[in-house]
Protein backbone atom coordinates (compact mmCIF):
# COMPACT_ATOMS: atom_id res chain seq x y z
CA UNK A 1 0.00 0.00 0.00
CA UNK A 2 1.55 3.38 -0.98
CA UNK A 3 2.54 5.67 1.87
CA UNK A 4 -0.05 8.35 2.65
CA UNK A 5 2.44 11.19 2.79
CA UNK A 6 -0.16 13.99 2.69
CA UNK A 7 -2.71 12.35 4.97
CA UNK A 8 -3.57 14.08 8.27
CA UNK A 9 -1.54 12.60 11.10
CA UNK A 10 -2.40 11.82 14.69
CA UNK A 11 0.12 12.07 17.53
CA UNK A 12 0.04 9.46 20.31
CA UNK A 13 1.65 11.00 23.39
CA UNK A 14 2.52 7.74 25.07
CA UNK A 15 4.21 6.29 28.12
CA UNK A 16 6.92 3.59 28.05
CA UNK A 17 4.93 1.34 30.39
CA UNK A 18 1.40 2.30 29.32
CA UNK A 19 -0.74 -0.62 28.05
CA UNK A 20 -3.41 1.77 26.79
CA UNK A 21 -0.86 3.61 24.65
CA UNK A 22 0.06 0.35 22.92
CA UNK A 23 -3.61 -0.52 22.54
CA UNK A 24 -4.33 2.70 20.60
CA UNK A 25 -1.17 2.38 18.51
CA UNK A 26 -2.07 -1.22 17.68
CA UNK A 27 -5.46 -0.11 16.32
CA UNK A 28 -3.96 2.73 14.30
CA UNK A 29 -1.33 0.43 12.82
CA UNK A 30 -3.91 -2.17 11.85
CA UNK A 31 -6.25 0.45 10.37
CA UNK A 32 -3.34 2.15 8.56
CA UNK A 33 -4.14 5.51 10.10
CA UNK A 34 -1.11 7.83 9.82
CA UNK A 35 0.29 8.63 13.25
CA UNK A 36 3.41 9.49 15.21
CA UNK A 37 4.42 7.73 18.43
CA UNK A 38 5.77 10.31 20.86
CA UNK A 39 7.26 9.74 24.31
CA UNK A 40 8.08 13.23 25.48
CA UNK A 41 11.59 13.12 26.90
CA UNK A 42 11.39 14.52 30.41
CA UNK A 43 7.63 14.94 30.18
CA UNK A 44 7.15 12.98 33.40
CA UNK A 45 9.55 12.96 36.35
CA UNK A 46 7.96 10.13 38.29
CA UNK A 47 5.34 12.34 39.91
CA UNK A 48 4.57 15.43 37.82
CA UNK A 49 3.92 15.96 34.09
CA UNK A 50 5.56 18.86 32.27
CA UNK A 51 5.77 20.38 28.82
CA UNK A 52 3.20 19.27 26.27
CA UNK A 53 1.78 16.56 28.55
CA UNK A 54 1.03 19.16 31.20
CA UNK A 55 -0.35 21.63 28.65
CA UNK A 56 -2.68 18.98 27.20
CA UNK A 57 -4.49 18.90 30.54
CA UNK A 58 -5.28 15.19 30.48
CA UNK A 59 -4.97 12.86 33.44
CA UNK A 60 -4.29 9.52 31.72
CA UNK A 61 -2.08 8.11 28.96
CA UNK A 62 -2.14 8.04 26.08
CA UNK A 63 -3.05 11.56 25.15
CA UNK A 64 -3.90 11.59 21.45
CA UNK A 65 -3.62 14.78 19.48
CA UNK A 66 -6.05 14.70 16.56
CA UNK A 67 -5.17 16.31 13.22
CA UNK A 68 -7.21 19.41 14.19
CA UNK A 69 -4.85 19.95 17.14
CA UNK A 70 -7.28 18.90 19.89
CA UNK A 71 -6.00 16.60 22.64
CA UNK A 72 -8.13 13.61 23.69
CA UNK A 73 -7.99 10.87 26.30
CA UNK A 74 -9.45 7.42 26.94
CA UNK A 75 -8.50 4.55 24.66
CA UNK A 76 -11.92 2.94 24.10
CA UNK A 77 -13.84 6.09 23.10
CA UNK A 78 -10.88 7.16 20.96
CA UNK A 79 -11.07 3.86 19.07
CA UNK A 80 -14.80 4.37 18.51
CA UNK A 81 -14.16 7.95 17.34
CA UNK A 82 -11.66 6.64 14.80
CA UNK A 83 -14.40 4.31 13.51
CA UNK A 84 -16.54 7.37 12.77
CA UNK A 85 -13.72 9.26 11.10
CA UNK A 86 -12.02 6.54 9.02
CA UNK A 87 -13.42 3.91 6.68
CA UNK A 88 -12.15 0.37 6.22
CA UNK A 89 -10.51 -2.26 8.43
CA UNK A 90 -13.01 -1.74 11.24
CA UNK A 91 -12.26 -3.29 14.62
CA UNK A 92 -15.96 -3.59 15.49
CA UNK A 93 -17.38 -7.07 14.67
CA UNK A 94 -20.38 -7.45 12.33
CA UNK A 95 -23.36 -8.16 14.63
CA UNK A 96 -24.67 -6.15 17.61
CA UNK A 97 -24.24 -9.19 19.89
CA UNK A 98 -20.59 -9.58 18.85
CA UNK A 99 -19.94 -5.87 19.25
CA UNK A 100 -21.31 -6.05 22.78
CA UNK A 101 -19.08 -9.01 23.65
CA UNK A 102 -16.10 -7.24 22.13
CA UNK A 103 -16.71 -4.18 24.30
CA UNK A 104 -17.25 -6.37 27.35
CA UNK A 105 -13.87 -8.09 26.88
CA UNK A 106 -12.22 -4.74 26.16
CA UNK A 107 -13.60 -3.40 29.46
CA UNK A 108 -12.45 -6.52 31.32
CA UNK A 109 -8.93 -5.95 29.98
CA UNK A 110 -8.94 -2.25 30.85
CA UNK A 111 -10.50 -2.54 34.31
CA UNK A 112 -9.60 -6.00 35.71
CA UNK A 113 -6.43 -7.15 33.94
CA UNK A 114 -4.97 -3.77 34.84
CA UNK A 115 -5.46 -4.64 38.53
CA UNK A 116 -3.51 -7.87 38.02
CA UNK A 117 -0.81 -6.00 36.10
CA UNK A 118 -0.38 -3.46 38.88
CA UNK A 119 -0.39 -6.16 41.56
CA UNK A 120 2.49 -7.94 39.79
CA UNK A 121 4.34 -4.78 38.80
CA UNK A 122 4.44 -2.95 42.12
CA UNK A 123 4.70 -5.65 44.79
CA UNK A 124 7.73 -7.94 44.63
CA UNK A 125 11.21 -6.42 44.97
CA UNK A 126 12.27 -7.87 41.62
CA UNK A 127 9.33 -6.43 39.70
CA UNK A 128 9.41 -3.05 41.43
CA UNK A 129 13.14 -2.59 40.83
CA UNK A 130 12.95 -3.51 37.14
CA UNK A 131 9.68 -1.77 36.27
CA UNK A 132 10.47 1.51 37.99
CA UNK A 133 13.96 1.71 36.53
CA UNK A 134 13.07 0.81 32.97
CA UNK A 135 10.06 3.13 32.84
CA UNK A 136 11.85 6.14 34.30
CA UNK A 137 14.79 5.62 31.95
CA UNK A 138 12.18 5.53 29.18
CA UNK A 139 10.85 8.90 30.33
CA UNK A 140 14.13 10.64 31.18
CA UNK A 141 16.65 9.13 28.77
CA UNK A 142 20.33 9.81 29.36
CA UNK A 143 20.53 11.34 32.83
CA UNK A 144 23.00 10.90 35.72
CA UNK A 145 22.34 8.00 38.09
CA UNK A 146 21.42 10.30 40.98
CA UNK A 147 18.69 11.98 38.92
CA UNK A 148 17.38 8.61 37.71
CA UNK A 149 17.40 7.18 41.25
CA UNK A 150 15.40 10.14 42.59
CA UNK A 151 12.82 9.70 39.84
CA UNK A 152 12.63 5.95 40.53
CA UNK A 153 11.90 6.65 44.20
CA UNK A 154 9.13 9.15 43.38
CA UNK A 155 7.62 6.90 40.73
CA UNK A 156 7.62 3.79 42.91
CA UNK A 157 5.77 5.57 45.73
CA UNK A 158 3.26 7.00 43.27
CA UNK A 159 2.56 3.72 41.50
CA UNK A 160 2.24 1.68 44.67
CA UNK A 161 -0.41 4.19 45.70
CA UNK A 162 -2.20 3.69 42.38
CA UNK A 163 -1.95 -0.09 42.84
CA UNK A 164 -3.79 0.21 46.17
CA UNK A 165 -6.29 2.69 44.76
CA UNK A 166 -7.48 0.34 42.00
CA UNK A 167 -7.53 -2.84 44.11
CA UNK A 168 -4.17 -4.50 43.52
CA UNK A 169 -2.66 -3.87 46.91
CA UNK A 170 -4.21 -6.78 48.80
CA UNK A 171 -1.20 -8.93 49.72
CA UNK A 172 -3.44 -11.75 50.97
CA UNK A 173 -4.99 -11.93 47.48
CA UNK A 174 -1.70 -12.71 45.72
CA UNK A 175 -2.87 -16.19 44.76
CA UNK A 176 -6.09 -14.72 43.30
CA UNK A 177 -4.17 -12.44 40.94
CA UNK A 178 -1.84 -15.29 39.98
CA UNK A 179 -4.61 -17.84 39.43
CA UNK A 180 -6.70 -15.46 37.30
CA UNK A 181 -3.68 -14.52 35.23
CA UNK A 182 -2.86 -18.22 34.72
CA UNK A 183 -6.48 -18.97 33.80
CA UNK A 184 -6.49 -16.09 31.32
CA UNK A 185 -3.28 -17.36 29.70
CA UNK A 186 -4.70 -20.90 29.47
CA UNK A 187 -7.80 -19.60 27.70
CA UNK A 188 -5.72 -17.57 25.27
CA UNK A 189 -3.35 -20.45 24.61
CA UNK A 190 -6.18 -22.88 23.83
CA UNK A 191 -7.93 -20.32 21.63
CA UNK A 192 -4.82 -19.58 19.59
CA UNK A 193 -4.69 -23.22 18.57
CA UNK A 194 -8.05 -22.66 16.83
CA UNK A 195 -7.90 -19.14 15.35
CA UNK A 196 -5.81 -16.00 15.59
CA UNK A 197 -8.37 -13.56 16.98
CA UNK A 198 -11.52 -13.68 19.09
CA UNK A 199 -13.99 -13.10 16.26
CA UNK A 200 -12.20 -14.77 13.36
CA UNK A 201 -9.04 -14.02 11.42
CA UNK A 202 -9.18 -10.26 11.93
CA UNK A 203 -8.72 -8.31 15.17
CA UNK A 204 -11.45 -6.58 17.13
CA UNK A 205 -11.39 -3.91 19.81
CA UNK A 206 -11.40 -6.79 22.30
CA UNK A 207 -8.21 -8.26 20.86
CA UNK A 208 -6.51 -4.88 21.07
CA UNK A 209 -7.71 -4.41 24.66
CA UNK A 210 -6.12 -7.72 25.62
CA UNK A 211 -3.04 -6.96 23.53
CA UNK A 212 -2.49 -3.67 25.36
CA UNK A 213 -2.24 -5.44 28.71
CA UNK A 214 -0.16 -8.26 27.27
CA UNK A 215 2.45 -5.78 25.98
CA UNK A 216 3.32 -5.21 29.63
CA UNK A 217 2.86 -8.77 30.88
CA UNK A 218 5.50 -9.90 28.35
CA UNK A 219 8.01 -7.38 29.77
CA UNK A 220 7.57 -7.33 33.56
CA UNK A 221 9.68 -10.05 35.25
CA UNK A 222 7.11 -12.19 37.07
CA UNK A 223 4.24 -12.25 34.53
CA UNK A 224 6.73 -12.60 31.66
CA UNK A 225 8.31 -15.63 33.30
CA UNK A 226 4.89 -17.21 33.84
CA UNK A 227 3.87 -16.54 30.24
CA UNK A 228 7.05 -17.95 28.73
CA UNK A 229 6.62 -21.13 30.74
CA UNK A 230 2.88 -21.48 30.25
CA UNK A 231 1.76 -19.69 27.08
CA UNK A 232 4.28 -19.44 24.25
CA UNK A 233 1.53 -19.02 21.64
CA UNK A 234 0.23 -16.02 23.57
CA UNK A 235 3.71 -14.56 23.87
CA UNK A 236 4.21 -14.76 20.12
CA UNK A 237 0.67 -13.52 19.42
CA UNK A 238 1.53 -10.36 21.34
CA UNK A 239 4.59 -9.84 19.12
CA UNK A 240 2.50 -10.43 15.99
CA UNK A 241 -0.34 -8.15 17.06
CA UNK A 242 2.10 -5.31 17.69
CA UNK A 243 1.90 -4.34 14.01
CA UNK A 244 -1.00 -5.74 11.96
CA UNK A 245 -0.71 -3.20 9.14
CA UNK A 246 0.08 -6.06 6.77
CA UNK A 247 -2.50 -8.51 8.13
CA UNK A 248 -5.64 -9.30 6.17
CA UNK A 249 -8.39 -11.63 7.32
CA UNK A 250 -12.14 -12.04 7.66
CA UNK A 251 -14.60 -12.23 10.51
CA UNK A 252 -15.71 -15.76 11.42
CA UNK A 253 -18.68 -17.14 9.50
CA UNK A 254 -20.57 -17.98 12.70
CA UNK A 255 -22.01 -15.17 14.81
CA UNK A 256 -22.26 -17.38 17.91
CA UNK A 257 -19.70 -16.96 20.75
CA UNK A 258 -16.85 -19.43 20.31
CA UNK A 259 -15.10 -21.44 23.04
CA UNK A 260 -12.53 -18.74 23.74
CA UNK A 261 -15.07 -15.95 24.11
CA UNK A 262 -17.28 -18.13 26.27
CA UNK A 263 -14.38 -18.98 28.58
CA UNK A 264 -13.25 -15.35 28.85
CA UNK A 265 -16.76 -14.15 29.71
CA UNK A 266 -17.12 -16.84 32.38
CA UNK A 267 -13.74 -15.94 33.87
CA UNK A 268 -14.78 -12.29 33.91
CA UNK A 269 -17.93 -13.20 35.79
CA UNK A 270 -15.76 -14.28 38.74
CA UNK A 271 -13.86 -10.98 38.99
CA UNK A 272 -15.04 -8.15 36.77
CA UNK A 273 -18.71 -8.43 37.78
CA UNK A 274 -18.19 -8.30 41.56
CA UNK A 275 -15.66 -5.48 41.16
CA UNK A 276 -17.90 -3.34 38.96
CA UNK A 277 -21.10 -3.92 40.93
CA UNK A 278 -19.36 -3.16 44.24
CA UNK A 279 -17.89 0.04 42.80
CA UNK A 280 -21.35 1.09 41.59
CA UNK A 281 -22.89 0.36 44.99
CA UNK A 282 -20.21 2.37 46.78
CA UNK A 283 -20.74 5.38 44.53
CA UNK A 284 -24.52 5.14 44.96
CA UNK A 285 -24.01 5.15 48.73
CA UNK A 286 -21.46 7.99 48.53
CA UNK A 287 -18.79 5.75 50.07
CA UNK A 288 -15.10 6.15 49.28
CA UNK A 289 -14.01 2.55 49.84
CA UNK A 290 -15.08 -0.50 47.84
CA UNK A 291 -15.03 -4.07 49.14
CA UNK A 292 -15.64 -7.00 46.82
CA UNK A 293 -14.99 -10.72 46.81
CA UNK A 294 -13.17 -12.73 44.15
CA UNK A 295 -12.94 -16.49 44.66
CA UNK A 296 -13.88 -16.11 48.34
CA UNK A 297 -11.09 -13.58 48.99
CA UNK A 298 -11.94 -9.99 49.90
CA UNK A 299 -10.34 -7.25 47.83
CA UNK A 300 -10.69 -3.54 48.36
CA UNK A 301 -10.16 -0.42 46.33
CA UNK A 302 -11.30 3.17 46.25
CA UNK A 303 -14.57 4.12 44.55
CA UNK A 304 -13.89 5.39 41.04
CA UNK A 305 -16.49 7.40 39.08
CA UNK A 306 -14.87 6.59 35.75
CA UNK A 307 -15.18 2.87 36.43
CA UNK A 308 -18.87 3.50 37.13
CA UNK A 309 -19.18 5.29 33.78
CA UNK A 310 -17.69 2.26 31.99
CA UNK A 311 -20.18 -0.02 33.74
CA UNK A 312 -23.14 2.22 32.85
CA UNK A 313 -21.98 2.37 29.21
CA UNK A 314 -21.86 -1.42 29.12
CA UNK A 315 -25.33 -1.63 30.66
CA UNK A 316 -26.71 0.77 28.09
CA UNK A 317 -25.10 -1.13 25.25
CA UNK A 318 -26.75 -4.31 26.55
CA UNK A 319 -30.13 -2.61 26.97
CA UNK A 320 -29.95 -1.18 23.44
CA UNK A 321 -29.29 -4.57 21.80
CA UNK A 322 -31.97 -5.74 19.37
CA UNK A 323 -34.19 -8.29 21.12
CA UNK A 324 -32.88 -11.24 19.10
CA UNK A 325 -29.25 -10.38 19.90
CA UNK A 326 -29.98 -9.88 23.57
CA UNK A 327 -31.79 -13.21 23.72
CA UNK A 328 -28.94 -14.98 21.94
CA UNK A 329 -26.49 -13.79 24.62
CA UNK A 330 -28.74 -14.49 27.59
CA UNK A 331 -27.62 -18.09 28.32
CA UNK A 332 -23.92 -17.16 28.35
CA UNK A 333 -24.35 -13.94 30.32
CA UNK A 334 -26.63 -15.64 32.83
CA UNK A 335 -24.27 -18.58 33.27
CA UNK A 336 -21.31 -16.21 33.76
CA UNK A 337 -23.08 -14.09 36.39
CA UNK A 338 -23.56 -10.97 34.26
CA UNK A 339 -27.34 -11.23 34.60
CA UNK A 340 -29.14 -9.60 36.28
CA UNK A 341 -26.10 -7.39 37.09
CA UNK A 342 -26.33 -5.73 33.66
CA UNK A 343 -29.91 -4.58 34.28
CA UNK A 344 -30.41 -0.93 35.18
CA UNK A 345 -31.35 -0.09 38.74
CA UNK A 346 -34.34 2.28 39.12
CA UNK A 347 -33.40 5.71 37.76
CA UNK A 348 -29.96 4.51 36.63
CA UNK A 349 -30.68 4.62 32.90
CA UNK A 350 -31.26 8.37 33.16
CA UNK A 351 -27.83 8.87 34.72
CA UNK A 352 -25.74 7.25 31.98
CA UNK A 353 -23.06 9.78 30.98
CA UNK A 354 -22.52 10.54 27.32
CA UNK A 355 -20.07 8.09 25.76
CA UNK A 356 -17.12 9.89 24.29
CA UNK A 357 -13.52 11.01 24.53
CA UNK A 358 -12.31 12.97 27.52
Amino acid sequence: MPAQTNAPRYRILAGPGSPYSHKVRGVMRYRRIPHDWVIQRGGFDGMVKSGELEAAGKRLLPVVQFPDGAYWNDSTPIIHELEDRHEGRSVLPPSPAERFLARLIDDVADEWLSVILMAFRWTSDEDVAFCARRQMHGWLGAVPEAELAAAISRFTARQQGVRTLIGGGNEEAKHVYESHYAAFLDIMEAGLARQMFLFGDRPSIADFGLYGMLTQFVVDPTPARIMRERAVRTYQWTQYTDDLSGHDGDWAASRAPNETLTALVKLAGRSFVPMMTANAAAIAADEKRVNFTVDNVQLNSFAMPYKQACWLWLKKMHADLPAADRESLQPLLEDAGFLPALSFAPGEAERVPAFGMM
